[in-house]
């Protein structure tokens, strides 16, 4: 089992290979660039900001859109599985996982591997 690094620091955040760059708002994955709408940014900095945590969908309507989840609101599904793709285009591995009917954990184990290694 690969150990999982995790560095934080004001202007970037790193874990299980994502890293997170606030001050140009990039994304790398395992090295390699991932472009994200800003919205997939912070998306994925909320649930890195609690890796290996259960982040309600809840949490993150009111993080991300500054509202009250309502109960037919479709719109993080719809960014969460673009985010996937993007993610998936680089490896194959999740990393994030869906716990249903409660929202998503950010996986914290650097097991990632390329899809074109």
């Amino acid at each position: 089992m690969l150990t999982t690094e995790k560095h934080v620091t004001p202007d970037k955040m790193l874990i299980a290979q994502v890293e997170l760059n606030f001050l140009n708002r990039s994304v790398l994955f395992l090295g390699k660039s991932v472009t994200t709408t800003g919205l997939e940014f912070n998306l994925l900095a909320v649930l890195m900001n609690d890796a290996g945590s259960l982040v309600s969908r809840e949490v993150i309507a009111q993080r991300i859109f500054q509202r009250k989840l309502d109960s037919c609101d479709k719109s993080i599904n719809s960014h969460m599985a673009n985010l996937r793709k993007k993610l998936l285009v680089i490896s194959s591995r999740p990393v994030i996982k869906t716990v249903k009917g409660q929202g998503y954990i950010f996986l914290t184990s650097s097991f990632a591997t390329p899809v074109n290694a």
